[in-house]
């Protein structure tokens, strides 16, 4: 939808026909503005929600680090089982008690083994286990991006609606919204508890 001044007085919107002829209506700056704030306030879920949800996550987070934790020290035992293995079949080359060849297949698969536990432990210690602040971070913005939306200006709504919407749609004074996840899951939310009363 691009801007169009009529009368010099107030900003009306139109579809820019990108697509050919349509049959869209005009829409007035503020009643536009007005249906986006009812989109963003969509997206807000409360006090209580936010602090339950922030609750989950932070338990959540503590399952996860202490996951994290045992899987690391037992990829770290079977490290050392791999090494002493190792060790121990080179010295049995060296004293010849295994053949050179039995040696050279049974190194290399150990060896083999030996990078996959390091890449394993690698991917364990660069996890984000940091998904309670930003998953917080997220919350506190939803349920505050309604009274942002009302206070900002329109270059400051604009960023706050490609935060929160992958895509808006208007077609005869109804506005369509889709939402970036997790925006998704928190405006069904809302539309779900105000069906239920």
């Amino acid at each position: 939808m691009t801007p169009e001044i009529k009368k010099g007085k107030y900003i009306y919107y139109h579809c820019t026909q990108y697509k050919g002829p349509c049959d869209n209506i005009y829409v007035r700056e503020e009643k536009l503005a007005e249906l986006l704030s009812d989109v963003v306030m969509q997206v807000q879920i409360g006090d209580d929600a936010v602090n339950d949800i922030k609750r989950a996550l932070l338990e959540s987070q503590k399952d996860k680090a202490d996951y994290q934790t045992s899987s690391v020290e037992s990829l770290q035992r079977r490290y050392r089982n791999v090494q002493s293995l190792l060790d121990r079949a080179y010295e049995d080359k060296l004293s010849g008690k295994i053949s050179e060849d039995f040696w050279r297949r049974k190194s290399a698969m150990w060896e083999d083994e030996l990078i996959d536990i390091r890449l394993k432990i690698k991917a364990h210690e660069s996890a984000n286990l940091n998904y309670f602040q930003v998953g917080s971070e997220i919350l506190e913005l939803a349920n505050s991006a309604y009274g942002m939306f009302l206070r900002q200006n329109r270059q400051e709504q604009r960023q706050l609606l490609d935060t929160l919407l992958s895509n808006c749609t208007f077609y005869r004074g109804t506005l369509c919204p889709t939402y970036n996840k997790p925006f998704d899951i928190l405006a069904k939310g809302t539309e779900f508890q105000s069906m239920r009363g």
